[in-house]
């Protein structure tokens, strides 16, 4: 098991800015584009051949591989696992945790500050009560079960079709998480498309508590899944970063299915680095 090491205010890209390419290739890219740390998916781990499994010494492999490209390992991300449906009875809920469980340790193995998944999906709001203490014994007892001693932090990603932003159940979903340990990792597209412009009114002070990984990006509030490069979108990053402001997270710069990523960070890179320099001197020493 590789030591973690925190990447708050580090410039952090990702695997998936070159998606189609092995996180080797994806390494050196990341690194070319002026970034100290990557946040990996999953995805690139394996082989990735159908029925060809994935275990722990892949990951200890990659992060090698991540390290001697020079770059530090930042998050595991392993958001949509086909094993994540914890909602879906006892015997889903087992598959979730046994599954979850093996997540800690990949991400344990390569030295990853924190797991990222999501919260799920719930079809009525009526649920979502349910849907917060299910979710947070998935966590629980898969952090049990991973058998490590010092497992790394989950970081649930929500999106405008999983339940927390879908039925605006940020405080519920946040209470639970911070229950056991976790939190919510702030995707600002994601928030965008599913709340409007005006996502700082819906930061309350519990659910900025909660807050503990960053997915920069801007948004047209309209297209899922699309991630924009800042300033090309319509929200108000400055007012964004202002209630931010004090909290020693690491914030990755996410251009999920933006079209032409490297040529947007080569361009726009002064302003994502900005953004996680400020962020980090507004923390308060100790």
């Amino acid at each position: 098991m590789t030591a973690m090491q925190p990447d708050h205010g580090k410039l952090i890209g990702m695997s998936l800015m070159a998606g189609r390419d092995d996180i080797e290739i994806a390494s050196a890219t990341v690194k070319d584009l002026g970034f100290e740390g990557m946040e990996v998916h999953a995805f690139q781990i394996g082989p990735g051949l159908p029925g060809v499994p994935v275990f722990e010494a892949h990951a200890a492999a990659v992060g090698d591989v991540v390290r001697r490209a020079g770059l530090m390992v930042s998050t595991l991300n392993v958001v949509g696992d086909a094993t994540f449906d914890p909602f879906a009875g006892p015997e889903a809920l087992a598959r979730t945790i046994d599954g979850l469980a093996a997540h800690l340790r990949w991400g344990a193995a390569m030295g990853a500050p924190r797991i990222l998944i999501w919260e799920g999906r719930v079809a009525r709001r009526e649920d979502v009560g349910a849907a917060c203490k299910t979710l947070a014994q998935a966590i629980e007892s898969a952090t049990r079960k991973s058998g490590l001693s010092n497992p790394p932090p989950v970081s649930v990603e929500l999106h405008p079709f999983t339940f927390a932003l879908k039925h605006r159940a940020l405080p519920e979903l946040a209470e639970a998480l911070r229950s056991v340990g976790a939190g919510i990792c702030f995707d600002f597209c994601h928030f965008g498309v599913a709340l409007g412009r005006d996502i700082p009114a819906w930061l309350d002070d519990a659910v900025v508590a909660a807050i503990d990984h960053i997915h920069y990006s801007d948004t047209d509030t309209t297209t899922s899944e699309l991630h924009f490069p800042p300033g090309d979108g319509v929200l108000d990053l400055a007012a964004i970063e202002t209630r931010l402001a004090g909290k020693p997270i690491a914030a990755s710069w996410d251009l999920f299915g933006w079209p032409g990523p490297r040529h947007v960070v080569r361009s726009r890179m002064d302003v994502y680095s900005g953004f996680v320099r400020r962020l980090a001197a507004s923390v308060r020493p100790g």
